[in-house]
């Protein structure tokens, strides 16, 4: 027979994935760009539900000034529901769950709720980066430091290697590096849960089942990436 309170414990654990992925499935860029643009985020640029498409867009029609405003709202938002799926696990602690199980299990699913939302029919999404900072600034403030410093010098070594150039005229010129340059992103990505386990190594197996899914998310792009470097050594 199953233990009583291992049947609780993980009723509690299925009640945290089912509200974080809940909280995660709100699609920010959506209404963003529904509201300032009065179109579908889904069929325009990239096709992201994400806050560079969001930027991006906004960008093509509006002042620079309003693109940076929706981006800050759709980052704002995107990073407070990772703030929020983990607060779930930690007020509902008292049902005497396992703490660190629950904290993976929301970090997870807000992830999910994100890049596959079900009122998109589990297809569109965004790319899970923003959740995965409000997990970061809700499980170690201090944290977010570390992984936005590694991956803002993966991003700038490889453009530094693969361009050579790296603008510096302004902010804008700066920030679109950020934004284009994949092969950083994605490298940078795959390094920050080592680089947050030699800081606080509780961090890490939270941050690593977030980054999977991030990085599963980046399938086509890592595709695409492989294919020109093919091409290159033909």
């Amino acid at each position: 027979m199953i233990p009583m309170n291992l049947v609780e414990n993980n009723t509690w654990l299925a009640l945290i994935a089912a509200l974080a992925y809940l909280i995660g499935s709100f699609p920010t860029a959506y209404f963003v760009t529904r509201r300032m643009l009065g179109k579908d985020i889904r069929v325009e640029g990239s096709g992201n539900v994400g806050s560079m498409n969001t930027y991006s867009l906004i960008k093509g029609e509006r002042s620079g000034k309003q693109a940076a405003l929706g981006l800050v709202i759709t980052v704002l938002t995107d990073l407070g529901k990772g703030v929020l799926a983990i607060y779930v696990a930690r007020w509902l602690v008292f049902a005497g769950y396992n703490p660190t199980a629950a904290l993976i299990i929301a970090g997870t699913f807000v992830i999910l709720g994100h890049n596959y939302p079900f009122c998109f029919r589990f297809k569109k999404g965004g790319r899970g980066i923003a959740p995965l900072m409000g997990i970061l600034l809700a499980l170690n403030t201090p944290s977010i430091l570390v992984w936005g410093g590694t991956l803002l010098l993966s991003i700038f070594v490889a453009q530094r290697i693969l361009v050579g150039k790296i603008g510096r005229e302004s902010f804008s010129s700066v920030f679109s590096v950020v934004g284009s340059q994949v092969t950083g992103r994605i490298a940078g990505l795959a390094i920050t849960p080592l680089s947050l386990y030699f800081f606080d190594p509780r961090l890490f197996f939270p941050v690593l089942s977030a980054t999977v899914l991030i990085l599963i998310k980046h399938a086509e792009i890592i595709k695409a990436l492989v294919r020109e470097s093919k091409k290159a050594q033909v």
